[in-house]
């Protein structure tokens, strides 16, 4: 075979290659290893970008035009039921801060000082411990004195902080994880505020779990029939199939950018977003951001809402 035809093929077969992958992360089922790969759609495409710039600048006209092709069918999947123009910035009448502590987490002044200082109305936590549970209550009953903890040593405890009055505070099991409802009173009627913390979805099994999970907490909200909002760490990315059919079943639109990661945080940066703030007809974030956690693996969140 001559010289050239030899490397023809090579990048005729490295080519298809790449189109197969590119195909996979887009239209792969929800099964496991493929959620784990899709949760990083952006930085693969961001890989398929400059690998085909490399390739039309080295004159590699099949792995260019390969690569090309799969980063626009991987940017494509990075979508998500995200809610439509937001009201004026004045209209928001409720501000939330979502925040995963990291159960081993010992910075707790410095935790408590940044949460005081959130000006939060509404105070979501994951992974609270007893200790945790008992550096919360103590450091935030004065200013929050609606709340509600349910802490365990297992990273799956959850509390839920308000300084605006609640009809009532409830726990919900959610197979194995616990969800906390806060009904809020309000001048235009109730708001139902859950807090959440799915499982990690780290093998098939907890993949599975997680889905059931956030399958009940659609039912849950659906039941309400009311202006509800869902906050926490739910453990999906925003174009996951989970999180859609979370969103579908549920009637509720993600109110924080897909494009703002919290997870995991490293030197105040994070890859992927699986902290979320998700809202009903009726609320509509109107503006959120991203905040670093002293010792956490995670980035918090904050959201004003107007209900």
């Amino acid at each position: 075979m001559k010289p050239d035809l030899y490397h023809r093929d090579r990048e005729v077969v490295f080519a298809a290659g790449l189109l197969a992958l590119g195909t996979v992360l887009a239209f792969a089922p929800d099964a496991f290893l493929p959620m784990l790969a899709r949760a990083f759609l952006v930085q693969w495409s961001l890989v398929f970008a400059a690998f085909a710039a490399w390739a039309f600048l080295k004159r590699r006209t099949w792995p260019a035009w390969a690569s090309a092709l799969s980063t626009c069918m991987v940017l494509l999947q990075v979508d998500a039921p995200v809610a439509g123009p937001v009201p004026d910035l004045r209209s928001a009448d409720l501000r939330i801060a979502q925040v995963n502590l990291l159960q081993p987490n010992t910075r707790h002044a410095e935790v408590i000082r940044l949460l005081r200082a959130s000006d939060a109305d509404v105070i979501s936590v994951q992974e609270v411990s007893p200790l945790w549970a008992a550096v919360l209550v103590g450091s935030l009953r004065d200013a929050y004195p609606h709340f509600k903890v349910v802490p365990d040593v297992n990273c799956y405890g959850i509390a839920l902080f308000s300084r605006r009055p609640v009809e009532r505070m409830v726990e919900h099991a959610l197979c194995g994880s616990p969800a906390i409802e806060a009904v809020l009173k309000g001048p235009e009627g109730p708001v139902h505020v859950f807090t959440v913390h799915a499982t990690s979805p780290g093998d098939p099994a907890d993949h599975r779990l997680r889905n059931t999970q956030l399958g009940r907490l659609a039912r849950l909200v659906r039941s309400r029939g009311q202006r509800t909002i869902v906050v926490g760490d739910l453990n999906t990315v925003s174009w996951d199939r989970a999180m859609w059919t979370l969103c579908r079943a549920a009637g509720l639109r993600i109110g924080t950018s897909p494009l703002s990661p919290t997870f995991p945080a490293v030197l105040g940066f994070a890859l992927i977003p699986i902290d979320h703030v998700l809202t009903s007809s009726g609320a509509t974030v109107v503006r959120s951001s991203t905040f670093s956690i002293p010792g956490s693996d995670h980035r918090g969140l904050l959201a004003d809402i107007a209900t």
